[in-house]
């Protein structure tokens, strides 16, 4: 039996980078009441408020049942209304409240300095570089 350590595959290496950001940056956000995935819900808004349902769904990539109780949740926070759509009632499109763009300020620093403190021990060039890199291995949505 070989008592070595596995290969360090590099798709297992992003996978765990992915995994130990999130679970760092949702633990920071839930310190202001929110989640990791209703923070992207809501930065999707910002960038367009009143989107489909089914737009924000194809846009995170999840679930639908997933993307239903991220939005039941920001509703019950007040953070965010469902409204009919004029073009079919049989689809709901989702608005900020006043309450959720409010929090557009706050989100977004989060971010910035979570971000910021993450790349710290790399320079400028090299953050260019790993943006360039990721850019380039990034597979087309489906």
């Amino acid at each position: 039996m070989n008592n070595q350590n596995p290969p360090q595959y590099l798709i297992w290496q992003l996978k765990n980078l992915t995994l130990n950001l999130n679970k760092a940056l949702d633990q920071r956000l839930q310190q202001e009441g929110l989640t990791l995935s209703q923070a992207r819900v809501m930065l999707l808004l910002f960038a367009e408020n009143g989107q489909s349902q089914s737009r924000l769904l194809k846009q995170l990539q999840i679930e639908s049942s997933s993307m239903t109780k991220i939005i039941d949740l920001l509703e019950r926070k007040h953070l965010v209304i469902r409204k009919d759509n004029p073009r079919d009632a049989r689809r709901k499109n989702i608005f900020l409240t006043k309450q959720g763009q409010h929090k557009e300020a706050f989100i977004r620093q989060l971010l910035q300095q979570f971000e910021a403190d993450w790349l710290s021990p790399l320079s400028s060039a090299e953050i260019r570089q790993l943006q360039d890199l990721l850019q380039k291995i990034q597979p087309e949505p489906n």
